[in-house]
């Protein structure tokens, strides 16, 4: 009988433990002022921020677009590079002028790789949005092509 005591009392006490720590998990209920006002604060707060945010990031994204309309001008640039190149190194003798010695056709030809390989350089750098490195590739294409023009190009 002392037994059952114990046990029923055990029961009980576990009882109130387990419904103590439950109460203390239960939802307590708020004034819905608080959240309102709190609500209120927070649009004005997410106004405040979104207009921080565009005028923050409005540089940047400008800059963002730079460099897509800059990568869109050297693809451009590149690809018509390549065609030039590949006509100039698939052009009979006879089309490049008369006076041209074996010597000077093989300049022109390598004028023309040398014009293809930095076409192709420039486009992966653009590609790679590389575009620190491009003003020196467009100042190598610039002097490669300036010293073709003084070689093979008769002043009026």
């Amino acid at each position: 009988m002392q037994n059952r005591k114990f046990y029923a009392f055990g029961a009980m006490i576990c009882c109130a433990i387990a419904l103590f720590l439950f109460s203390g998990c239960s939802l307590k209920e708020q004034s819905s002022k608080p959240a309102l006002k709190h609500m209120i604060q927070s649009e004005k707060l997410r106004i405040l921020m979104r207009e921080l945010d565009l005028v923050v990031y409005e540089r940047q994204k400008s800059e963002l677009e730079r460099d897509k309309m800059r990568k869109r001008y050297v693809f451009t640039l590149a690809d018509t590079l390549k065609k030039l190149s590949a006509e100039i190194e698939n052009m009979p003798k006879g089309d490049l002028g008369s006076d041209l010695t074996p010597g000077d056709f093989d300049d022109y030809k390598r004028y023309a790789k040398n014009l293809n390989q930095d076409a192709n350089e420039l486009y992966l750098l653009a590609q790679n949005y590389e575009f620190e490195l491009l003003t020196k590739k467009m100042e190598d294409i610039k002097t490669s092509c300036n010293s073709c023009h003084k070689q093979f190009r008769k002043n009026p």
